[in-house]
């Protein structure tokens, strides 16, 4: 698949289409540049009175090219999927049939792959990556403790790290129902998605808010500015280009396995998405080391991103081409109802 990100930042452009090139006319100074159209994944356009000929759009859709369309300041605001086609009907059908026990399985394995990634961003942290490390291999071995209920069961030092990671992580349980307790501190795919969180973003976001000048220490979606505006960004980014190779292998995107459909929603690719949020913490956590720095800066690091070298199923390749392995694995373990098959881009 084609791999390369187009940004679309200077104002009063005309984007047109001849013979499968992109011809893009700067209207202020006259200039004219040509892009071969298949060699293109994303198209970023954060321009002011951006002018795109029908033909151009159609094209892209034809060739799976999505369209990210920002605001001025730099907020993902709109983008352009092509008109759901099936590619394999089968795929179609079983994803149609998914149960809840095998939409669970998925999930589980998607959830600990995000906690793994999560604990390999603090790994500078010796005690918090061992926090997230339990919740992981909790969250993917729940036999383990099963003993929960029985904790006698458990052996010594099982029970010892059990008793720490939820003396870190927990809230405080004592003035919380014994339903909410024990959903709490059960050890699936939600709850252990929530534990983590609660303490990744505890060690990460405050340090992350004290780089950009900006005193953040939580994590807040859809506030648009500072360091959570930044993370936005770059999840959107992401968001793109699963949903690109999700239409890409055939799936429906509003069916997921966790995340509720809602009208105009997108669940599947929430879905997908989860163990890929790291990737953007990493590259942020790094971009704002050596202090504060503009938006427009990180927006083309953002989509830059999606070309970094990834480890994934013995190989390296481009994170933009490893979500096609990811999305694809979700495919074949869909077709022959085998979890087991996923592969996921895993931080080193």
């Amino acid at each position: 698949m084609s791999y390369h990100i187009l940004h679309l930042l200077s104002h009063n452009l005309r984007v047109r289409l001849k013979l499968d090139q992109l011809h893009i006319t700067d209207l202020d100074n006259g200039t004219d540049k040509t892009v071969p159209l298949a060699d293109v994944a994303v198209i970023v356009c954060a321009a002011r009175d951006t002018e795109f000929s029908a033909s151009s759009l159609r094209r892209m859709a034809e060739l799976n090219v999505l369209l990210l369309i920002c605001n001025e300041k730099f907020e993902p605001c709109s983008i352009t999927l092509p008109y759901y086609r099936p590619t394999n009907t089968e795929l179609l059908r079983r994803q149609i049939e998914w149960t809840p026990a095998w939409k669970t399985a998925m999930w589980r394995q998607i959830i600990t792959a995000k906690v793994r990634n999560q604990a390999a961003n603090l790994a500078h942290l010796k005690r918090a990556h061992a926090v997230l490390t339990e919740i992981a291999e909790r969250c993917h071995n729940p036999s383990r403790s099963s003993g929960r209920e029985s904790a006698h069961s458990a052996q010594p030092e099982d029970q010892s790290r059990l008793t720490s990671a939820a003396t870190i992580i927990k809230p405080s349980l004592a003035t919380i129902t014994a339903s909410k307790r024990a959903a709490f501190l059960s050890d699936s795919p939600d709850a252990s998605e929530s534990r983590a969180a609660r303490h990744y973003w505890k060690h990460l976001l405050p340090r992350l808010g004290e780089c950009q000048q900006t005193g953040e220490k939580h994590r807040v979606p859809g506030t648009r500015e500072g360091v959570n505006g930044m993370l936005d960004y770059g999840y959107a980014i992401l968001r793109t280009a699963v949903l690109r190779s999700l239409a890409a292998h055939g799936f429906i995107a509003a069916i997921g396995i966790a995340h509720t459909p809602k009208a105009g929603s997108f669940a599947l690719a929430d879905d997908v998405i989860e163990p890929l949020r790291p990737w953007i913490d990493r590259e942020l956590r790094q971009f704002l080391q050596d202090g504060k720095r503009p938006m427009e800066e990180w927006m083309r690091l953002a989509v830059g991103v999606l070309q970094l070298e990834v480890p994934i199923n013995r190989n390296k390749m481009r994170l933009l081409n490893a979500i096609d392995v990811y999305v694809q694995s979700f495919a074949d373990a869909a077709l022959v109802r085998a979890p087991g098959l996923l592969k996921i881009p895993m931080l080193p």
